[in-house]
């Protein structure tokens, strides 16, 4: 019994255990070049797709920029006077969400959706700066 407590506690032979599940296949020389041929085929074939994506997500992203720039401008020219310090902080929340909601939408969207474009698209609806773009603010 007392060897068994032993045995357990080392690492001694387990290398030659064959009942041993690390998580990780043995991989020889011949499947690495496969594999790494299999992945270079697989970028090839979706290199078009992949920069038309990064194309879109390049201008998507500086329209957000130019967004949140946008309710920057709005704020600035719109300064909030508000009777208590509650109300103020709120407007002032308002105000910072306003500025991070596009970048944060265009972020959501390119690690959540399988197509993005259709949301950056939908996000450039919804989060511009309205008040500047309809010339609301005098």
């Amino acid at each position: 019994m007392p060897d068994d407590d032993r045995d357990a506690l080392s690492w001694e032979g387990d290398d030659a255990d064959e009942t041993l599940v690390t998580g990780e296949p043995e991989r020889t020389s011949g499947a690495r070049t496969a594999a790494g041929e299999a992945a270079h085929a697989t970028t090839v074939l979706a290199g078009p797709a992949q920069r038309t994506r990064a194309i879109a997500g390049a201008l998507f992203l500086v329209v957000a920029i130019a967004w949140a720039v946008g309710w920057v401008l709005v704020m600035l020219q719109n300064p909030a006077q508000q009777q208590t310090i509650l109300g103020l902080a709120m407007y002032q929340l308002g105000e910072l969400l306003a500025v991070l909601a596009p970048i944060g939408w265009w972020l959501a969207a390119r690690r959540l959706a399988a197509q993005p474009v259709p949301w950056w698209i939908a996000g450039v609806a919804v989060t511009a700066p309205w008040p500047l773009v309809v010339g609301v603010l005098a």
